[in-house]
């Protein structure tokens, strides 16, 4: 997560999953190298068909994994202006911060299937919790909080985005 500005009045944040992008640019990689290993090899089809897999799976994975999150609070205009950018294009949503008092974090559980640690051979698997994935939400008192995307993600970042919002409206006008 990268503060853009950080002012009394505007609170804008970025977030690139370069972790995922990554990730899926080294998957993408491992096929276009070894379909041009095999066009190099005077196997034209099943290079050209690695390929093609390789390009499908990077427009595919990144097209619905790597989003940049543009997060924009503005005290003068009362409103908060949530962006996800990616390879299809962008989503905008915003909120109204009449109300807001800050941001919180909501978590989902990956539920596991009866004795899948066991299976695996995991000693002490009924002391593992269950793996969760996290969000953050705007919190407005009473009302139930509104989240930034649909999507779940990892707890370091939804901490960063949620205190940087938190602290922002810590401070005073």
């Amino acid at each position: 997560m990268r503060v853009i500005e950080d002012t009394a009045t505007r609170l804008s944040l970025r977030v690139i999953p370069w972790g995922a992008a990554a990730l899926l640019g080294a998957v993408t990689l491992l096929f276009l190298l070894w379909g041009a290993a095999l066009f190099n090899a005077g196997e034209p089809k099943g290079g050209a068909v690695l390929i093609g897999i390789g390009a499908i799976f990077f427009v595919g994975c990144f097209g619905v994994f790597v989003k940049v999150l543009t997060v924009t609070l503005d005290r003068t205009k009362a409103e908060a202006e949530v962006i996800e950018r990616g390879v299809f294009g962008r989503k905008r949503k915003t909120f109204s911060m009449n109300g807001m008092t800050g941001a919180t974090l909501q978590s989902m559980v990956i539920k596991r299937k009866p004795g899948d640690l066991a299976e695996k051979g995991r000693s002490g698997h009924k002391n593992t919790p269950e793996p969760r994935v996290w969000r953050v939400a705007f919190a407005r008192g009473a009302s139930p909080p509104q989240p930034l995307t649909d999507a779940y993600g990892n707890e370091k970042t939804a901490r960063a985005i949620g205190g940087a919002i938190n602290g922002w409206f810590a401070r005073p006008e």
